[in-house]
């Protein structure tokens, strides 16, 4: 329960025409975990250029699922399963079904991708236009006759776009000119302007109108002269533009309706073949024979071995491998709870997953994550809101898993919060009852319950470095165990006994008590490198145990090194349990944030106020617990995140671990059946 389970390495020998039966009954099997048997200097070349080619379809089918229409979705829908259609799919091989959903996703990808591009030059179009038409449409406001400016011999006549927040700084710099200006509102920030100059000032004022980022307009060619008849001829191109375009997209809507169930069909297709490619380019193939190579729990290696030899009559051969006492790779870990921990699992993966010789801390997490939650939460009201709303949610919730879990865990931790709230006499932020323990929020019990914060801090602190040294124990690795962590026990106790019974008098201290936290110290400092000088000479006769002995980093594993780590334990520690004073200051924090809520509502309906005010008072309260739950409820689960990742986690736990993913293919949208599986 808190390891994860143990494996049984094994290797399946058989013909290479078989491997596509093999490969299909560890699919059915589940419980195998592939890893690499084929040396590095293997030619995989045709492997890897299908699952490149497989890769970028996956990511074809993505991009066209996000441009097609999609599925209406609710946000009720995580409360119901939907049931997939399956589409039965034949094909001769898997090197057929390859090529067929290739060609598949590449001929709707060139369909889309046309209607793209003309949807892209319509837009275009329909920019130009509308350019046109406001340009246009200004020019007619202006009363701008085209034929008759281009009779013009000494006049020149220009029209431009010109930003409203440069109109005023072109106007003071053409001031001295020879310059008529008439303007009328483009856009939001723009003026259309209209330009009346001695033509031997055309190149002067261009230029400056240029400097201010001033664009020149002219009507096309297609265009005739007047204005109100280029304007009723741009309006009528914009109005077919739109109807274009508009064609366009109902097309390609059209097309994603008929092909969003062959998405899902597609990419269920390439997400098996992908890890069919991946485990065949790690088998290993010498000759006619093929080998496979990967962990299945050990409950179920009979299982494994009577399963596969019945498909191919004794024509496979499957032997555990107990070559190696410590593998090269470690073993991945495959973590099995109960449905009351399991929920617990997601917030241990955001660390990472256990390694194979670590403890999981899942199950001790899902006792001390709601205690430490109901502390800094404790309210009996707020408690039964999170506990009701999580079991609601956590037994109405089907199409998310992970929701589900985070319901359970809120319900889990509302449960705390009702009977922390009930030894702290609270009830919706206010005193309805004699706490049955103590009131943190008057008097001394501020103090009381601050030790007491201080207390839960070095019990779980503790309890981390013991989960350490039975992390080394597993490992048979004794000299850490005994050398490293359970001098760190003693120091870390010790520390506490010399601060709660003498203080901070160090008169006290230096008169003997202190050697109760100093030798533990000394030992922890000098004690592996003594052992290991000690038995350096007997290494090679000791083998593997020498190198469980030394650790994983031997180099730092001297006298000074120690020392200076040593010093840093002492300064974590120390941190490390001040950081649950949090506790207090949180708890404190709902109280404050309630005793707000209330004051506001008495301010504004005191005594002998009207119905109406009463009312009134009625809303600010109800509205402040809501705001209290939600906003107290998310920082307080945040730092009780904290308090376990890193005052607690990173005392014993590494979370580096491989997790175990058994050659596994889905088939939801799909019934597949292969005509020649050799």
């Amino acid at each position: 329960m808190l390891r994860p389970q143990r494996m049984t390495a094994a290797s399946i020998f058989c013909l290479k025409k078989y491997t596509e039966i093999v490969f299909e009954t560890l699919n059915r099997f589940g419980e195998f975990h592939i890893e690499s048997s084929a040396p590095e200097n293997t030619d995989v070349t045709e492997y890897e250029q299908n699952i490149q080619r497989i890769e970028q379809r996956l990511r074809d089918i993505k991009g066209l699922s996000n441009q097609l229409a999609e599925k209406k979705t609710s946000p009720l829908s995580i409360f119901r399963l939907n049931q997939p259609t399956i589409v039965p799919i034949t094909t001769d091989n898997w090197h057929s079904l390859i090529e067929e959903t290739d060609q598949n996703v590449l001929a709707l990808k060139e369909k889309i991708e046309t209607l793209n591009a003309t949807i892209a030059n319509l837009q275009k179009q329909r920019d130009e236009l509308t350019q046109q038409r406001d340009m246009l449409a200004c020019m007619n406001s202006l009363e701008v006759d085209i034929a008759s400016i281009k009779r013009f011999k000494h006049i020149h006549v220009e029209i431009a776009s010109l930003p409203i927040n440069t109109y005023e700084a072109f106007k003071a710099t053409t001031r001295t000119l020879p310059l008529e200006i008439r303007r009328c509102r483009l856009n939001p920030s723009a003026y259309l302007v209209c330009l009346a100059m001695p033509a031997k000032h055309k190149e002067e004022i261009q230029k400056i109108l240029h400097s201010y980022h001033g664009e020149i307009f002219s009507i096309p060619p297609h265009l005739p002269e007047n204005t109100k008849m280029a304007l009723r001829e741009v309006k009528n191109a914009l109005k077919e533009n739109r109807e274009k375009e508009k064609t366009i997209y109902n097309n390609r809507q059209h097309l994603g309706e008929e092909n969003r169930p062959n998405l899902d069909v597609w990419g269920e297709t390439a997400q098996n073949i992908l890890a069919l490619l991946n485990a065949k380019k790690q088998m290993l193939q010498s000759g006619r024979l093929a080998t496979i190579k990967g962990y299945v729990p050990q409950s179920r290696f009979c299982e494994l071995e009577s399963t596969i030899e019945s498909m191919l009559n004794g024509k496979v051969i499957i032997l555990p491998d107990k070559a190696q006492e410590a593998p090269v790779v470690e073993p991945p870990s495959k973590i099995k709870h109960s449905r009351w921990i399991e929920p617990f699992g997601e917030i241990t993966k955001l660390y990472g997953v256990p390694k194979y010789d670590e403890i999981d801390p899942t199950p001790v997490m899902a006792i001390t994550f709601p205690i430490l939650f109901g502390l800094m939460f404790g309210d009996m009201g707020h408690g039964l809101v999170l506990l009701v709303g999580g079991a609601v949610g956590g037994s109405l919730v089907k199409g998310n898993q992970s929701i589900k879990n985070i319901c359970w865990i809120m319900a889990t931790c509302g449960a705390a919060a009702i009977i922390a709230g009930a030894l702290f006499g609270e009830f919706f932020g206010q005193p309805f009852f004699e706490p049955l323990w103590l009131n943190p929020f008057h008097g001394g019990g501020v103090f009381e319950f601050l030790l007491f914060s201080l207390v839960v801090g070095i019990v779980q602190i503790t309890s981390g470095i013991i989960i350490e040294v039975a992390n080394y124990a597993i490992k048979h690795n004794w000299s850490d165990a005994l050398l490293t962590s359970a001098p760190k026990i003693a120091f870390y106790l010790g520390g506490v006994y010399l601060i709660a019974v003498y203080q901070l008098n160090f008169t006290n201290w230096l008169s003997g008590p202190i050697l109760i936290p100093l030798i533990p110290f000394i030992i922890m400092v000098i004690g592996k490198p003594l052992f290991l000088r000690t038995i350096k000479s007997r290494g090679p006769k000791l083998g593997g145990s020498y190198a469980q002995q030394t650790g994983e980093h031997t180099e730092q594993d001297s006298v000074a090194t120690r020392f200076f780590e040593g010093g840093n334990t002492l300064t974590r520690l120390l941190s490390n349990t001040i950081s649950y004073s949090r506790i207090l200051a949180l708890l404190m924090a709902h109280w404050a944030l309630m005793m707000v809520i209330y004051t506001v509502a008495g301010l504004i309906a005191p005594a002998g106020a009207s119905p109406l005010l009463l009312v009134l008072a009625g809303v600010v309260i109800v509205i402040g617990n809501v705001f209290v739950l939600a906003l107290e409820g998310l920082i307080v689960f945040i730092h009780t995140l904290r308090l376990h990742f890193y005052e607690w986690f990173s005392k014993f736990y590494a979370g580096t671990g491989t997790e175990f993913k058994p050659y596994k293919q889905n088939f939801t949208y799909t019934k597949l059946t292969l005509k020649d599986r050799n």
